[in-house]
């Protein structure tokens, strides 16, 4: 009977130096430092995108394609939390009908897409080498598309998109933010938090989208955009 609580205490003592050594190896915890090295507070964003945005669902019956996102965004306090609106315009599918937000109709073309993001960690590439990427959590996105060879499709997204930042360790005034999917498949599925370095697979959590109602398919977001502060700042990982 000793050597069983002994067996299990030392099988504890490994779980839990496993636990240690998975938040350390991360560093510190990520931050975003003012030029003057002291946390930022509500940082005003805003840009435009560097490339053409594409939504796209498994299965689906063609892609959403915006040509420019106009974004607006704030950190909230000092934290790594904020909240984003983003206006994707000119937007048409592949098939050649127009896209419009139920809530944009004034503009047709138009999608308005609001909610908050995350700063998380992320890793770039076979070498596991961290990088930062921006967790995106989308309030529902309602739009229709119709026109050209598109019956008119009432389309429905809601989940999370994850995007890598660059530049991480460098003053700057503007982040590129990328994102990568093709298909209904996104790239980017796993993060670990900053606080912790606890591994997040998002599962259900990621991008899905529905088409007239039907059920909600796994989706993809591509695209590329640039967003400038309203002061120098530098993210620190």
């Amino acid at each position: 009977m000793q050597r069983i609580k002994l067996l299990g205490l030392a099988i504890l003592a490994i779980f839990a130096l496993s636990a240690v050594v998975s938040a350390t190896a991360f560093g510190s915890e990520i931050s975003v430092l003012s030029k003057a090295k002291v946390s930022t507070s509500n940082l005003k964003f805003s840009g435009t995108s560097k490339k053409e945005t594409v939504f796209t669902i498994l299965n689906g019956f063609a892609k959403t394609k915006c040509p420019e996102v106009v974004t607006e965004g704030q950190q909230e306090g000092t934290g790594l939390l904020g909240t984003f609106h983003l206006h994707w315009k000119g937007c048409t599918t592949n098939l050649g009908g127009t896209c419009t937000g139920l809530n944009d109709t004034a503009e047709p073309g138009t999608i308005l897409a609001l909610g908050t993001f995350h700063l998380v960690y992320d890793k770039l590439g076979a070498g596991a080498e961290l990088g930062v990427a921006m967790l995106f959590l989308l309030e529902h996105v309602h739009y229709t598309c119709e026109g050209g060879f598109v019956p008119k499709t009432l389309v429905l997204v809601l989940g999370e998109v994850l995007c890598l930042v660059k530049p991480v360790g460098t003053l700057t005034t503007a982040l590129t933010i990328g994102c990568e999917g093709n298909s209904g498949d996104p790239l980017e599925t796993t993060y670990w938090k900053s606080n912790n370095g606890e591994e997040v697979k998002m599962g259900t959590n990621a991008l899905l989208g529905s088409q007239n109602e039907g059920a909600f398919e796994m989706s993809a977001q591509s695209g590329e955009g640039e967003s400038k502060a309203s002061e120098e700042f530098e993210i620190m990982g």
